[in-house]
């Protein structure tokens, strides 16, 4: 799935930046499994060594969990790897919405940790260019023998850039986004069943916009939207209105890998745009989609019961794990219940959705970190099976029992106050691998106790003909230049267009697409388009 939540940025913040730089399943633990240390006392550092590593911070720790840089899954870390090894760790916070922002400020600064990450490719371009990166090949050979087995080739080739192995990529076990939630109380209310079709679905949010099966008293959002790149935004829907076109075009006239440019030049995504336009006309979306940049709206409509469907990421904490949505919702209105939803068709019969990349987010050592070593020593401790287990699981009968071979959750207020966003911690995978598909999914499914099914089902959905970036073997300079200016005027063209009035629909479409061609568009697709000969030769 392209990574749906990450942004573009342009030659003019760039340039400044690189200017900078340049200047600048395994057995479960009961407890701390005895041979998870990086090495023997005699492989240690000589000297104390203090390795910074950078940590998101999402704001949500549970009370009394402590703050990110120091709670009990660093203090686990610094025992298990850091004090056999004579090194401290020292974990750096970084707000998860402004992650790009902020690295590109500690990199220009020279202040970036010995071990950095982004889900933005874009960026670590603009690093290579700059000469900001260090080449990880021989460092990954020398010290990283457990890394290289749990990630292996093809996902570490996703991590060459400019012929180099300038990023380390995580494994990422399961590739979903994104899947469409509906409330089936409503349906089970007006004697409907859950929509199948795009039609299905415009005639189901009719009825619950003209009949208002949840008596909001008219506040009714039947088909929730939220901005593109945040929350339930309309890339899903759009996309599904996208025709088949051949595989020149398709790498041609895609936005970038890990982008979230609407793709505007693709064959039959205006019509997508237009169909939102007439289901807003009509009362059928919230027109204040828009401004909903941190998701609080959404939340609040969601749990208040008033939002009929929306399209989100499926199988996620927020609206089924700690603190969800969903309980929220059933204390608000006793009975509400959604169910997961897979309508939006295309010309072929297929429901097709992005999908993520097999890689998870991008690992990347600073060429002015003097800790590279101990950083590749510390990814590849974290490798080891029994490590990696109980850093995505925790220590079994405080974080987790065992139901048929796979951890379940223990949700107890004390058990989430020790283990929350240990996908932030256990930085190398991107979800749990059980060694198959189907045994991740029930695993991933686990995870959720009380909506199990639905987790489970809506995985399955987001996966069902899910769809990746193309990707090329070199950047694409056009996007790294124009990459931030397209993005934004891609997004202010979608949302115009499903914004205005019906019969002024086209001309705004049509004439802000040209000026995205004239503003860089049109070299973004030209130099793709080139790109993509030279690959195929």
């Amino acid at each position: 799935m392209k990574a749906m939540q990450r942004r573009w940025f342009g030659i003019s913040a760039s340039a400044v930046m690189l200017a900078g730089m340049m200047s600048a399943c395994a057995t479960p633990a009961k407890e701390a499994a005895p041979n998870t240390s990086a090495g023997s006392a005699s492989s240690a550092s000589k000297e104390p060594v203090t390795l910074k590593v950078e940590m998101f911070d999402r704001g949500n720790a549970p009370a009394g969990a402590g703050p990110v840089d120091n709670n009990f899954w660093t203090q686990w870390i610094q025992k298990n790897f850091g004090d056999p090894n004579n090194i401290k760790l020292q974990f750096v916070p970084v707000p998860r919405n402004q992650e790009v922002d902020k690295l590109n400020v500690l990199m220009a600064s020279g202040d970036a940790p010995d071990l950095v990450f982004t889900y933005d490719p874009t960026t670590i371009n603009n690093y290579v260019k700059g000469g900001g990166l260090t080449d990880l090949s021989k460092l990954i050979d020398e010290n990283g023998p457990n890394l290289k087995k749990f990630l292996g080739q093809e996902v570490l080739s996703y991590g060459v850039f400019s012929g180099k192995q300038y990023a380390i990529p995580a494994k990422r076990t399961l590739q979903y986004n994104k899947t469409s939630y509906i409330r089936k109380d409503w349906l089970d209310k007006l004697g409907l069943p859950v929509p199948k079709t795009t039609q299905e679905f415009y005639q189901t949010m009719k009825a619950f916009k003209e009949k208002d099966p949840g008596q909001t008293g008219g506040k009714v959002i039947p088909y929730l939207l939220g901005p593109i790149g945040h929350g339930p935004d309309p890339s899903t829907f759009i996309g599904s209105f996208v025709k088949k076109m051949s595989e020149e075009n398709n790498y041609a006239l895609s936005t970038g890998q890990g982008s979230n440019t609407p793709e505007l030049m693709k064959p039959g995504y205006k019509d997508g745009v237009q169909f939102l336009n007439k289901m807003n006309a009509e009362g059928l979306i919230n027109s204040d989609f828009a401004l909903d940049k941190d998701d609080k709206a959404a939340e609040k409509a969601e749990t208040s019961g008033i939002v009929g469907a929306f399209t989100d990421i499926a199988a996620h904490p927020t609206f089924m794990g700690q603190g969800n949505r969903f309980d929220t919702l059933k204390k608000n209105v006793p009975g509400a219940e959604y169910v997961a939803m897979d309508a939006f068709v295309n010309e072929e019969g297929k429901t097709p959705k992005g999908i993520y990349d097999p890689i998870g987010i991008y690992m990347m050592i600073p060429k002015a970190s003097k800790h590279a070593a101990e950083a590749i020593k510390y990814l590849d401790w974290m490798s080891k099976p029994d490590v990696l287990f109980t850093l995505t699981n925790g220590i079994e009968g405080q974080h987790y029992t065992l139901e048929n071979g796979f951890p379940k959750a223990i949700t107890t207020d004390e058990a989430k106050k020790t283990f929350y966003n240990n996908a932030d911690i256990a930085i190398v995978i991107n979800g749990k691998d059980f060694g198959s598909a189907d045994k991740n999914i029930e695993a991933t499914a686990l995870s959720f106790p009380n909506y199990k099914d639905l987790a489970k089902q809506s995985i399955l959905y987001a996966l069902k003909d899910g769809y990746t970036a193309p990707r090329f073997d070199r950047p694409i300079d056009s996007e790294i230049k124009y990459g931030k200016t397209l993005s934004d005027k891609a997004t202010e063209t979608v949302v115009k267009s499903i914004l205005a009035k019906p019969e002024d629909f086209n001309k705004i479409y049509d004439a802000s697409v040209a000026e995205y061609l004239k503003l860089g568009g049109q070299a973004v697709i030209d130099e793709r388009r080139a790109a993509y000969k030279e690959m195929k030769k």
